[in-house]
């Protein structure tokens, strides 16, 4: 299962046959939590697995778009979970940017720096997989200055992984 927390910005992935979501979080973050409930698989399930997936996610759009509107926060991270299913799952780079370009403009009407920081980074490596690396460096680099901007610690990870992504992007 992962559980992504649109508030505060994390995500976590664990066995809900070990323990359940609830007893995870305590009873005020279990409605800040978008959940994708699925669980663990064998690879010859692989391909079911991502269908069923892309359709628990397509259905998580449908319901934050049916509940908040089509500019609230929830579908943005619906929108952005989306796009990660079509990267890394799909391996469709082009569809994955649009999800979350789509994420990104809510984010900015909404002035969420650090989500905007970090979806920044998703469509930054959506370039670097389009084979785009100079388009992806620019989008590295803005998302740096709004995390540095925004003055997030230097040990946090998101800081760090853009950091070395901007790193990788100039060694090509």
């Amino acid at each position: 299962m992962v559980a992504t927390c649109y508030k505060e910005n994390w995500s976590i992935v664990f066995d809900s046959s070990i323990q359940r979501i609830e007893e995870q979080f305590q009873p005020s973050q279990l409605d800040n939590i978008i959940l994708l409930n699925q669980p663990l698989i064998q690879r010859d399930e692989e391909e079911e697995y991502n269908n069923s997936v892309l359709k628990k996610i397509l259905n998580d759009v449908q319901d934050a778009q049916t509940r908040y509107g089509l500019g609230h926060e929830k579908v943005a991270v619906s929108y952005s979970a989306l796009g990660l299913i079509r990267l890394h799952m799909q391996r469709d780079p082009e569809a994955a940017r649009r999800c979350h370009e789509y994420a990104l403009t809510i984010f900015r009407e909404k002035r969420l720096a650090k989500q905007i920081a970090t979806t920044l980074n998703d469509i930054a490596f959506c370039y670097e997989r389009l084979n785009l690396p100079d388009v992806a460096l620019q989008h590295y680099g803005h998302s740096l200055r709004i995390f540095e901007s925004e003055r997030i610690s230097e040990d946090n990870p998101q800081l760090i992984s853009t950091r070395r992504a901007i790193l990788r992007m100039q060694r090509r």
